[in-house]
């Protein structure tokens, strides 16, 4: 395909939207669209509302040669999602154009940067995200475990002040996080690109909110550390969203502290599982998730995109 075909395309409309996501959550090398069982719960997803959408494709909606779906997430970040280039009827002259195209129009929302999130075997993707200007970033080690077995004891009462999340302790959790960010090991070529307040908004935009499932520890009359937690949209399970611990207090069994209160919590909201994401590179982390018998579920590669400076 010519550069002049490649560069037809129109705006994905809403009608097309579950369509156009069987090819774009298609497994590379599947042979075919994704099913149903994939496509509903995503479009579950973009109709609750708190996240936007828009994309393009090139070709007819059942038959596209290139489509590009951005999400504009909470917290002014995006997520990019693109079909396997070279199967399904997708061309990757086509594709690299579209992409192009709607990296370009996604600027307008002045992100901060946008992300896509690849199957490790998804080598045509990971080629073409190169090509588009998008980076590595890290490898995720997505984990899961039963929130009650094997069972986990709740930190003694008197080992920890837990401050929960308000109005009157909104800068608390602010300046915490930050702190937690300092020499951090996961995903630390984020530091420093967002605001704080774009990253609170983004973790209290992942599942539904609960102010009460987000906490402080404090000991000695000293911050140490956060968990942030959140409710799943569907099922009774609970995301540990983010978890930090303050620079002077690494090394002092904090981590350990923070997990066995994100359990008992979990237990108390009635959740069955409890999930988190960790980068591949953080050693300590998995130690201690490993500790803690999370296991790993999936396994996905982050691609970094920042539009250049005008």
């Amino acid at each position: 395909m010519d550069a002049q075909s490649a560069g037809r395309f129109e705006a994905l409309a809403p009608a097309d939207l579950r369509q156009a996501l069987g090819y774009i959550l298609a497994a590379p090398l599947s042979g075919g669209p994704a099913g149903q069982g994939h496509v509903a719960p995503f479009c579950t997803y973009l109709e609750q509302g708190s996240v936007a959408w828009e994309g393009l494709r090139c070709g007819p909606p059942a038959a596209p040669t290139a489509l590009f779906l951005a999400l504009r997430l909470p917290g002014r970040t995006g997520i990019v999602m693109i079909p396997p280039p070279g199967e399904l009827g997708i061309d990757p002259a086509a594709q690299l154009a579209v992409m192009g195209a709607g990296l370009a129009a996604l600027h307008r929302h002045r992100l901060h940067y946008a992300q896509a999130l690849l199957e490790p075997e998804a080598v045509g993707k990971r080629a073409l995200l190169e090509q588009a200007g998008f980076g590595p970033l890290a490898s995720l080690l997505y984990l899961e475990r039963s929130a009650r077995f094997p069972w986990v004891d709740p930190p003694p009462a008197s080992a920890v002040e837990w401050v929960r999340y308000g109005p009157a302790t909104h800068a608390a959790f602010a300046e915490t996080v930050l702190a937690t960010y300092q020499d951090s090991l996961d995903c630390p070529e984020l530091t420093g690109l967002r605001p704080i307040e774009d990253i609170l908004a983004a973790h209290q935009a992942s599942g539904r909110f609960d102010p009460d499932l987000w906490e402080l520890a404090r000991r000695d009359g000293q911050t140490a550390g956060c968990a942030l937690l959140s409710r799943a949209a569907q099922g009774p399970i609970v995301e540990l969203v983010y978890m930090g611990v303050v620079p002077a207090w690494r090394g002092r069994g904090v981590g350990d502290l923070l997990l066995r209160r994100t359990l008992a919590r979990c237990r108390e909201a009635g959740a069955r599982h409890i999930t988190a994401v960790v980068d591949a590179r953080n050693t300590p982390a998995r130690r201690l998730y490993d500790r803690f018998a999370f296991g790993p579920v999936a396994r996905r590669e982050a691609y970094l995109y920042r539009w250049p400076a005008a």
